[in-house]
């Protein structure tokens, strides 16, 4: 029954190492970056409480996001991790099947120059997904190719402590395949990289499952040299979990070499340790071999006692056994001599019992550890995205200032286009009228000058916002208006605090607008005597709407002053509806409200 119940055990803490990896999130772009980062976690939390089907259907969806950002990163992320649902399941088929399409992926080439740290995560945690699954599966050889992978991966890390972590699961798949001389070369590395990153816990662990393997390979030497490594660690360990995998090792030892009271003592600290009822796993095994070690001894009631409490233990996990177990129980221990057959019997078996049990101890502390690794990684994620964030901003300006500079230069040339070719048609048309001429002269040089007049409005529809969106050019020409009129006037700007699209706004009404924001300023600062200037732009899908607001003397817009009636034109060409109001402080408020069609085509002029 015990070693049953280990090896269905550890299949289920396999299951849970395969979670752990789909915590690592990658650099993308940010939009897309945040919402299939945000799915992701969804994804892992509903997992996490048992709501797999859920899991299954967000993390398709994070699939498609990924697809559409085309970054191979957050591809082979997303795929991984939904191998990690559909293999809980028990979709052994559509995991690997997942897992596939992020190794193709990975084998494509896309990686092998300069891989971020994201992408080595992911990979890496790539390669132990499918290690375990072909572990779990019995495909030893498979899993131990694909566990080797998994370290040449994170071996380009240069984090300590991830390459620490992923060593040790490595480390624990090879144990599990039969591989103990590459488990141990894996379970050294993490030893010394935990080292380096300062985790002692993390060395401790390693330590002690170096020592396990290496007396398992008949090296008593290499043993005892890494019990001492362990035995000065351990004052500074305050977890337990990273104890017990101490303690279990050394059971496991002290039962392959045939000393019974070694392991009873070591059982004993086991039980012993303070928070161990919340393990009743754990407890359930202790008791179950240590009956067997009692046995060995010749201590029939302490075995006694000991396998009656750990069938109690399993009475409480596993109700539907309880008549079972307790009849095993009597049969056991009628006759003297059926006892000592029985124990002789079973503490044979008890050696690689103990050695599934040490594993598995041993990968659920591994999935621990690196979840609260992965934790951290996500908020120094964090941290980046806000200096991302900084940074774009600080490169948009610059780009608005250069699409501002260039559209001046584009208006003195418009400005020389018109003198010199326009204005010297037309006094050519007035001396022909004048001189009496031919009408087929004359009309030869207003079809002419009509050809530059088309061109010229056709070069002064709005351009393509190459560099800036309107967004992003009012608020350099606000900030360029304050720096001019500082001391006199303050002029401030605000905007949208949603995630609006002003790539969505035409070009056709972002140059309407920003002429109209430009002349309302400007009259507000010639005429008005106001101090404080506010413009504010706020787009809400398709509703677009502009407010410049002044706190000076009110102004009458109902004349036909030129500049009024250039704002009138304005709106009307992009069929805004147009306002003026008084405001509380007998200042005046111009507001615009447009209707936006994304992706709207500028018309001709002519």
């Amino acid at each position: 029954m015990g070693a049953h119940f280990l090896i269905l055990n550890m299949k289920h803490i396999l299951s849970y190492l395969l979670i752990i990896f789909t915590a690592v999130a990658t650099f993308a772009a940010p939009s897309k970056y945040d919402e299939i980062t945000w799915l992701r976690e969804a994804a892992d939390s509903l997992h996490s409480i048992g709501r797999t089907d859920s899991a299954v259907i967000v993390g398709e969806r994070a699939i498609r996001l990924a697809n559409e950002s085309n970054d191979p990163t957050q591809i082979v992320g997303t795929h991984a991790a939904l191998g990690v649902f559909l293999r809980s399941l028990g979709r052994i088929d559509d995991a690997l099947n997942s897992y596939e399409k992020a190794l193709a992926i990975v084998t494509s080439g896309k990686f092998r120059e300069n891989p971020s740290q994201e992408s080595i995560e992911e990979i890496a945690s790539l390669y132990i997904n499918l290690a375990v699954l072909n572990l779990d599966t019995q495909h030893k050889e498979l899993a131990a190719k694909h566990a080797v992978m998994s370290g040449q991966w994170v071996s380009k890390s240069k984090d300590p402590e991830l390459r620490s972590t992923v060593y040790g699961v490595i480390g624990s798949v090879l144990t599990g395949c039969g591989d103990l001389e590459k488990a141990l070369h894996y379970q050294s590395l993490a030893y010394k990289d935990a080292i380096a990153s300062g985790n002692k816990e993390a060395a401790f662990r390693s330590a002690a499952y170096t020592m396990l393997i290496s007396d398992r390979l008949g090296d008593k030497a290499g043993a005892g040299q890494w019990r001492e490594k362990c035995g000065v660690l351990l004052p500074e360990v305050e977890s337990m979990m990273a104890k017990l995998v101490y303690y279990q090792a050394e059971c496991s030892i002290c039962l392959k070499n045939n000393n019974p009271e070694g392991a009873i003592k070591w059982f004993n600290v086991i039980l012993g340790q303070e928070g161990i009822d919340n393990l009743p796993f754990v407890k359930f095994d202790c008791y179950n071999n240590l009956h067997l070690a009692y046995a060995e001894t010749g201590d029939y009631k302490s075995a006694y006692t000991s396998l009656l409490k750990g069938n109690e233990l399993r009475d409480s996990l596993w109700a539907q056994e309880k008549a079972e177990s307790l009849r095993d129980l009597t049969v056991k221990y009628e006759t003297k001599e059926t006892e000592l057959a029985l124990a002789q019997s079973e503490a044979k078996r008890s050696n690689t019992l103990m050695w599934l049990f040490a594993v598995a101890g041993l990968l659920l502390i591994a999935i621990i550890i690196f979840i609260l690794y992965a934790n951290r990684q996500r908020r120094n994620r964090m941290q980046k995205e806000i200096e991302f964030a900084k940074l774009r901003s600080d490169i948009g300006q610059q780009l608005t200032r250069q699409y501002i500079d260039g559209l001046e230069n584009e208006r003195q040339r418009m400005s020389r286009e018109l003198h010199d070719g326009v204005c010297n048609d037309l006094l050519a048309i007035e001396m022909n009228i004048s001189s009496g001429k031919s009408i087929g002269s004359t009309l030869n040089l207003i079809g002419t000058c009509r050809e530059a007049v088309r061109r010229i409005s056709h070069e002064l529809m709005p351009p393509e916002f190459a560099y800036a969106n309107i967004d992003e050019v009012v608020r350099f020409y606000v900030n360029k208006q304050a720096e001019a009129n500082s001391g006199k006037v303050a002029i401030n700007y605000t905007s949208s605090i949603n995630d609006a699209d002003w790539n969505n706004v035409p070009d056709r009404v972002s140059l309407e607008v920003y002429r109209i924001i430009q002349e309302s300023v400007g009259n507000a600062i010639k005429h008005s005597g106001a101090n404080i200037i506010e413009v504010q732009m706020n787009l809400d899908g398709t509703d677009l709407a502009v407010t410049v607001t002044d706190n000076g003397t009110f102004k009458n817009v109902k004349g036909k002053g030129l500049g009024v009636e250039s704002i009138k034109r304005r709106a009307n060409s992009i069929k805004g509806e147009l306002s003026y109001s008084l405001n509380e402080n007998n200042g005046t408020s111009v507001q615009l409200n447009v209707f936006v069609k994304p992706n709207e085509q500028s018309s001709s002029l002519l």
